[in-house]
């Protein structure tokens, strides 16, 4: 089993400037293709700091993936601290001279002393083109052990990140074994229940694949993780765990890998054909940004209108004013007379009206922050559920599109099967 560590380097991470999107991209493309990612490690833009790094990781790991310091400032410490490393020289790759003087010619102009930078690599490199930039990735062997090196830009790394991979394959650098991933994603259960259901399971019983459950606004995630002596082994095992957890949990699963609620919903709405619209007030369009993310969706998706205020809400829903002066704007009533307010204005078979108290302020005994009702409209099936969500005004609204989105497939799942 090929063990592999990420490091990603930058004194922006470390103090927390950026969000490092690059160690999850990594880890998903390599545990997708067999490879085993045990350790995660951030640096700052330091040349001893780098190599001792790669010294804890050169003997833990078969496989290094580096991302970050292939730019051309003195900050940019990657290529250097590799071949002093290693200790290799480094030379100029041809390829990458001509690659990035017509890069120039055609955007910028002519070479500077930080792009001649940008053409070194350690002497014996694989070298890994860049489509999409100037910087010059590579890869290294020594012995038994290979660090690959690419940029920190999240676009360019993800295509030179594949292209090695690419390359990896074809030569079968790895060695017996293979493990592999999948998360099943569900909606509407408790983490715990979750869990335990997952425990009872039969696979569990064969001792093959390791489990664990993540939790992010509403969704539990089941991640299952197989280890098998070839993929498709690896393979075989995940479906057949995967047909397990389907059995006890059924329409509560939504999706499987990158799929996302929003995505299962555009999907039944093209498959049933219906069309959907929606109001929103303290969720302020979240749904609508949701599904209108999904290419194609306007096929399906005809209007969103964030109704924040009761005069909104009275004069393009057609909510009836003493319906909120009666039970106040956030009420069932008034989520009911949204959701079918913006389903008779947009024509559509679906309605969704969104009403609540997303904090921090506005909450009282009787109606507290983290309160807001849901309403889902379709065709003759009206659905109003009330909610009590914990959390900061963000996480509320979160919690908010995805019940209702969820609403939404549970009510296309029934009323259309």
């Amino acid at each position: 089993m090929t063990r592999a560590e990420i490091i990603t380097i930058g004194t922006e991470i470390i103090v927390g400037h950026i969000v490092n999107t690059n160690v999850q991209y990594i880890a998903k493309a390599l545990a997708e293709r067999g490879f085993q990612v045990q350790f995660q490690t951030s640096v700052c833009d330091n040349k001893e700091e780098l190599k001792a790094v790669l010294q804890v990781a050169i003997g833990r790991a078969d496989l290094i993936i580096t991302t970050g310091g292939l730019g051309l400032t003195e900050n940019d410490v990657t290529r250097d601290a590799v071949s002093e490393f290693f200790g290799v020289s480094l030379i100029h790759n041809k390829d990458a001279c001509v690659r990035i003087q017509k890069l120039m010619d055609e955007q910028y102009g002519n070479l500077t002393e930080g792009h001649n930078k940008q053409t070194l690599v350690p002497e014996g490199s694989l070298v890994i083109a860049n489509d999409n930039g100037t910087a010059t990735g590579f890869a290294f062997r020594s012995n038994d052990k290979e660090i690959v090196c690419l940029p920190g830009v999240p676009r360019e790394m993800q295509f030179m990140l594949h292209k090695y991979l690419g390359i990896c394959s074809l030569r079968d650098t790895r060695k017996e074994g293979c493990t592999l991933s999948r998360n099943i994603h569900t909606f509407g259960i408790p983490e715990r229940t979750v869990e335990d259901t997952v425990k009872k399971c039969v696979f569990h019983d064969r001792g093959q694949i390791k489990t664990m459950t993540l939790v992010h606004n509403g969704i539990v995630t089941i991640h299952l993780h197989a280890i098998a002596a070839t993929r498709e082994d690896a393979v075989k095992l995940l479906d057949m765990a995967e047909t397990d957890i389907r059995k006890e949990f059924g329409h509560a699963i939504f999706g499987v890998g990158d799929e996302t609620l929003e995505y299962t919903v555009a999907t039944l709405l093209k498959k049933y054909r219906k069309t959907i619209a929606v109001a929103e007030s303290c969720t302020g369009g979240l749904v609508a940004d949701k599904l209108t993310n999904i290419p194609g969706i306007s096929e399906f998706f005809m209007e969103g209108i964030v109704a924040y205020s009761n005069r909104v809400k009275i004069d393009r829903l057609g909510v009836p004013e003493d319906l909120i002066i009666k039970h106040g704007a956030v009420s069932p009533q008034v989520a009911r007379a949204m959701a079918e307010g913006i389903r008779k204005k947009a024509s559509t078979d679906i309605g969704i009206g969104i009403t609540g108290i997303a904090g921090p302020t506005g909450g009282t005994k009787e109606k507290p922050v983290g309160l807001v009702y849901i309403t889902v409209a379709v065709d003759d099936s009206i659905e109003v559920k009330e909610c009590r969500f914990r959390g900061s005004r963000i996480d509320i609204k979160k919690f908010s599109a995805n019940t209702a989105l969820n609403m939404v497939r549970i009510l296309l799942l029934d009323c259309c099967l």
